[in-house]
Parts: structure tokens; C-alpha cells; sequence
């Protein structure tokens, strides 16, 4: 499916699709992603020793919370990728080129995203502590919203971001309390997330340098010059 999808917008998208794609992929081997999955596998790998094997069902408790819970459910997985593209495909239309960019970025970040997701559910096959099937590592909706908020942080500044951050963190936890994933496989979401949100807001901001639209946002950088530093 996310095959389809990427050979649908590079269609429709022409030259420069493809071209910010392979920036974005050749990005993720780039030293702020590098760290990010470095970082949120070691925090993983660690958090999956001690959680609990079935899982951590209705600690947000019944009601409000748990009513939101189920809507992320039904909306951030792979219809945040449809409503990427439909900003995208719709801005693009109506002329507005800020927004236009902002809905390729979003898309090409979810794409990479999902895609790392779907490989690895398919590789690792754990089974979800609800038991309904074998794809719960790592969590597809923690990384998409993940992605998504840094990309709209970048973009925007926190007016936007933080807002952006909130409902991604929710997520994550909503997908623990649904007994959907393990608190291991929402870490190892978000990494990719982040990671694939740096990677593809490097590659447009890269070719856009005074793009008035592009905000500042958390960078990790190292070089031989100047050693290691984090910028905001």
C-alpha cells in the first residue's frame, strides 16, 4: 500500500517528489537521525526488560480519556498519511505555496516513516499485548504523529508545534492504555518519527534556506571543525 501510494504522489508531484524523497531517505544516514535511533533504541530495548507482558490496559481509566484514546486510534494511522496528501493535493490547487510545502513535507516524512514502521512490524512479528495480531513493534500511529509534529514545530515555531507535540504524546500513551503496543514499541515509534521528520526537514530546508515559513527547531550537529553541538 505505502508502495502504491508513493508511486501515486510521485505521479502527480512531478520531478520534485522523487528528488526530496531520496534527499530525505540519504538524510536518515545523517548524524541527528543516527542518534535518534540510536538514542530511542537503547531507551527501547531498555524499557522492554521491564514492561509488563500484558500490557498496561485502562491506566488513563474509563470516560474522556479513554474515548480519546479510541479516536487516535482510528485517525493517526494511516489516515494521517491520506490527510497529508489531501492538504498537499488541495493547497497546491488553491495557490497557497507555504502550505502546499508544508503538506509535501508532511507526506514525504509519513511515507518514510510508515515505511520503516511497516518493514519492521513485518520483520520483528511481536504480538500485541490485546493479542490481535503480530504487528506491535514498532507502533505505527507513535511514529506518524511523532513525524508530524516535528515537522509542523519546524515550520511553524511552538505555536503550532507544542499543540503538535501534546496530541503525539497522547497518542503514544493511548496506544499503551488500548493495550495496542508496549511502552517499547511507542519509544521505538516516536525515534522513527523524529528521525524521519529531521531527515526530510533537512532535505527542504536545505533547498529553501530564507523560506520565511521554516521555523527553528531542535538540530543535533557534528562536524570535525566544530565537535558535536544541539541548536534550537
Amino acid at each position: 500500500m505505502i508502495s502504491l501510494m508513493f508511486m501515486m504522489f510521485s505521479n502527480a508531484a512531478g520531478d520534485d517528489f522523487p528528488h526530496f524523497m531520496r534527499r530525505g531517505i540519504h538524510n536518515l544516514f545523517s548524524t541527528g537521525p543516527l542518534i535518534t535511533f540510536a538514542a530511542g533504541g537503547t531507551v527501547a530495548a531498555g524499557a522492554s526488560f521491564l514492561e509488563n507482558n500484558e500490557g498496561y490496559r485502562g491506566f488513563m481509566g474509563d470516560g474522556f480519556l479513554e474515548d480519546c484514546s479510541k479516536g487516535c486510534d482510528v485517525a493517526f494511522g494511516l489516515p494521517l498519511l491520506a490527510c497529508t496528501s489531501i492538504l498537499w493535493a488541495g493547497s497546491a490547487a488553491s495557490g497557497s505555496e507555504n502550505t502546499e510545502e508544508t503538506g509535501q513535507i508532511l507526506t514525504e516524512g509519513l511515507l518514510i516513516t510508515y515505511g520503516i514502521t511497516g518493514i519492521l512490524k513485518l520483520g520483528t512479528g511481536r504480538e500485541r499485548p490485546d493479542g490481535s495480531n503480530s504487528r506491535s513493534f514498532p507502533s505505527g500511529h507513535s511514529a506518524g504523529t511523532a513525524c508530524s509534529a516535528f515537522i509542523i514545530w519546524d515550520r511553524y515555531g511552538p505555536e503550532a508545534g507544542i499543540p503538535a507535540v501534546v496530541i503525539a504524546g497522547f497518542t503514544a500513551l493511548s496506544r499503551i492504555t488500548l493495550r495496542k503496543h508496549y511502552p517499547s514499541d511507542v519509544i521505538a515509534g516516536v525515534a522513527i518519527g523524529i528521525a524521519a521528520g529531521l531527515a526530510v526537514t533537512k532535505a527542504h530546508n536545505e533547498d529553501n534556506p530564507d523560506d520565511p515559513g521554516l521555523q527553528p527547531a531542535l538540530m543535533v550537529h557534528w562536524s570535525t571543525s566544530n565537535g558535536f553541538g544541539v541548536y534550537f
